[in-house]
This record gives C-alpha cells, sequence and structure tokens, in this order.
C-alpha cells in the first residue's frame, strides 16, 4: 500500500515532501488522509507542513531527521538537477578557502523570490536569496566562483589561498567562456575583484 511505496521510493529517514508523491491515481485529500494514518500508527513522522520521513528504530527511540537532507532537498538539489549552491563562508570553507564555519548557513536558491530572507528547517537557521539568474548543473560552480569574488575582496587572496582557488577552478571547468558569460548578471565587484587579485589569470 502506501507505506511500501513511500519506503521503496524514498527510503528510511530521508524527506518525503507531499509534493513529490504520486500514487497511482489517488487524490491529493486521500493521499493526506493515509499519512494522517500513518503518522497515527508511527510508522511514518511529520516532520513539517509537507514533510514526513519514515524513521529508524533506534534503542533511543526514533530517529531524528537531519535539517541538512530538508534544506538540500528544498533548495539545493531537486531530481537529480542543482537549483542552488552555498555562498558566504561555506562557500569559503568548501572551496578550502577558509577554516572558519558559519552557525547560519547562506544559500542562493531558484526556489527563492526574496532578495534576502531568514527560515528555520528543524533547529536549524539559513539565509536564503534569490538566485541572480537560474542555476542548473552546467552554470552552478561559475555562479558560485563569480560570488565569491564578488563577496570577497581582492587582497583577501594571498599565494596560499591562490593556490586554493586555482585548484578549485580547475577542478570545476570554470572557463573565461563562461565568466564572460554570467558576469553580467553580478555587480562590477566581482570583476574587480577577479582582475585585482590576479585569480582572473587562472581562468583558462
Amino acid at each position: 500500500m502506501l507505506f511500501d511505496y513511500l519506503l521503496e521510493s524514498f527510503g528510511k529517514n530521508e524527506p518525503i515532501f507531499t509534493s513529490d508523491i504520486s500514487y497511482e491515481n489517488y487524490s491529493d485529500i486521500w493521499i493526506k488522509k493515509e499519512l494522517a494514518k500513518l503518522c497515527e500508527c508511527g510508522q511514518i513522522i511529520r516532520y513539517d507542513r509537507g514533510i514526513y520521513y519514515i524513521p529508524v528504530k533506534t534503542p533511543f527511540g526514533n530517529s531524528i531527521l537531519n535539517p541538512s537532507r530538508i534544506i538540500e532537498r528544498k533548495y539545493l538539489s531537486e531530481k537529480g538537477n542543482r537549483i542552488g549552491f552555498y555562498t558566504g563562508i561555506t562557500a569559503l570553507q568548501q572551496a578550502g578557502l577558509s577554516t572558519q564555519m558559519s552557525n547560519i548557513p547562506e544559500i542562493q536558491t531558484n526556489n527563492e523570490n526574496s532578495k534576502l530572507r531568514r527560515v528555520k528547517v528543524g533547529n536549524q537557521e539559513v539565509i536564503l536569496r534569490k538566485s541572480r539568474v537560474k542555476i542548473d548543473n552546467d552554470n552552478i560552480f561559475v555562479l558560485q566562483f563569480l560570488e565569491m569574488m564578488n563577496s570577497t575582496p581582492s587582497e583577501y587572496f594571498d599565494d596560499e589561498r591562490k593556490a586554493v582557488i586555482r585548484n578549485w577552478i580547475e577542478k570545476c571547468n570554470i572557463s573565461q567562456d563562461l565568466v564572460t558569460k554570467y558576469a553580467p548578471y553580478f555587480p562590477d565587484k566581482a570583476m574587480r575583484s577577479l582582475i585585482e587579485s590576479g585569480v582572473i589569470f587562472y581562468v583558462a
């Protein structure tokens, strides 16, 4: 029945969005009623409005869904397609340019219409920003790169960081053609920082 479909389609301890449930020809109203029944008997857990998960039984009770899984599915990746990326300190840390960790990660995503908005996912606060241009699998890294340059002063890139960003640029296949294509969507500061830092010379 519905539970078997959910288990096979989503697995345990993974977010289940009601918008992703397509069970035979049953209506949304029927599915919501069945989800409520499954919650009552403890087979699934309602995490938030429109979000459920199948818990894993542990000696200490039911598992708790990690907020990062919700964040990933809701703002970063949708059915194998990239729809967002981290910016700010989190992006620098991911690229190996900083050892700082941000308590409140920042994300630029297609799934946000506000210039800047704070939301809470479980106990995790997140800063969301509307994407400057639609994010996809082909442009995600060049957009993240230009966003880093836009938010980082040119003097930040000492010799050690230049070596790191050079490797990251090569790994992510960021080309001059891509930079030229997407730079117009960013403030002049992005290109100015890119040129003044000398990082421009690493873009093939």
